[in-house]
């Protein structure tokens, strides 16, 4: 059995995911409660006869700041109290991660009944699910509008849960990153700082770019996973070279039809086990097959994250189930329109990080010879 990851420094303090300094979550004074005004952040203090119940009340929504080498930034008031799991979502300009994360978390808040004898899950931040929900859930996957771009400027969480485990016993800080693929462009690592302290990566790779053209051009690779290897290989490899966990997630692939020769695609895509926890193994022959079709197909190097021995799992997925947008492709058509298997990566990627019960990687139903 592949014994689990072990690159993890220890956590005494919290390490902040964007200013990588060490944090004493105790200490008010380094990181004070505040809550954000039109002015800036006001700072909260609890008065020396202010009863329990209105501090608390007046506190609902606060953030801690941490004063970081320059600019304050803010932090989920939570955060450093619980078990921080940091997820980063890396690939190219227009890959489709910014549909991919919106419907994953979505689908993960719609299915969360389904999951819950494993998992409790709720947000960290409700300023931030209500930013998420405003900005990209709403427009994407009630109106079907096409999404911008991620905003430039600093790396800050796009999305944040607190998530209990049973199989941990503990309740853990979840938050995902995604980032404009331009920084991976410019190889600046000073814009992907919670790199250096990824749990887990989320490798996502356009499904469309296999098709334009027959095959996908083998001789470039995708700067948004060489540069996040090298920045993982640097920072967070282990004493045998192991990165940590990751997914490969092959988005729009609904467009994939005329390639798809033996149904490999289109198989995978139609499962309705998206939510099943007890075949969790699935994710193994996904695998097996996703990687066979990528290698078929001239995608050798969409496969680099396998190369450190780290546990990666390979996956089909569609933001919107629908090929391409209409309208002067501002909105996709609402025909068809609907997810697919966007969480099942998000659940494979749990199970490796130890949040549900592991997959055995060294023993799937078959051998994983994705070359």
């Amino acid at each position: 059995m592949t014994a689990p990851f072990t690159g993890y420094p220890a956590r005494d303090l919290t390490i902040c995911p964007y200013c990588l300094n060490q944090l004493d979550w105790s200490d008010y004074g380094e990181l004070p409660l505040v809550k954000e005004t039109p002015e800036g952040p006001d700072v909260l203090t609890r008065g020396p006869d202010e009863p329990e119940t209105r501090w608390r009340h007046r506190t609902l929504g606060a953030m801690r700041q941490c004063r970081g080498n320059g600019e304050p930034h803010l932090l989920p008031a939570d955060y450093g109290d619980l078990e921080p799991l940091v997820i980063g979502l890396v690939g190219d300009t227009a890959t489709g991660k910014t549909h991919l994360l919106t419907a994953m978390i979505a689908q993960l808040e719609r299915r969360r009944s389904l999951i819950a004898r494993e998992l409790r899950i709720e947000p960290l931040d409700g300023r931030l699910r209500q930013r998420f929900y405003d900005e990209r859930v709403r427009p994407f996957l009630e109106r079907h509008e096409v999404l911008g771009g991620t905003r430039p400027g600093q790396p800050e969480f796009a999305y944040a849960l607190r998530v209990a485990s049973r199989q941990t016993g503990r309740t853990h800080a979840v938050g995902f990153f995604d980032v404009p693929g331009e920084h991976y462009r410019r190889y600046s690592y000073e814009d992907t700082p919670f790199m250096s302290v990824a749990d887990a990566v989320i490798y996502v790779a356009d499904g469309s770019a296999l098709r334009s053209g027959g095959g996908w051009n083998s001789w470039v690779p995708d700067p948004g996973f060489t540069h996040a290897i090298t920045q993982l290989r640097q920072t967070r490899a282990d004493g045998a070279g192991r990165l940590p966990p990751a997914v490969i997630v092959v988005t729009k692939s609904d467009v994939l039809d005329g390639l798809d020769d033996d149904d490999t695609v289109t198989r995978w895509l139609g499962r309705k086990d998206e939510s099943d926890l007890d075949d969790l193994r699935s994710m193994l022959r996904e695998s097996v097959d996703a990687g066979a079709f990528l290698r078929r197909h001239g995608a050798e190097l969409w496969l680099d994250p396998l190369e450190s021995g780290s546990q990666v799992t390979i996956h089909f997925a569609s933001a919107s189930g629908v090929s391409k947008p209409v309208q002067d492709a501002t909105v996709f058509p609402d025909e068809g329109f609907g997810p697919k298997r966007v969480l099942r990566p998000l659940l494979s990627l749990f199970s490796m990080t130890g949040l549900l019960p592991r997959i055995d990687m060294d023993e799937p139903d078959e051998p994983p010879q994705f070359y």
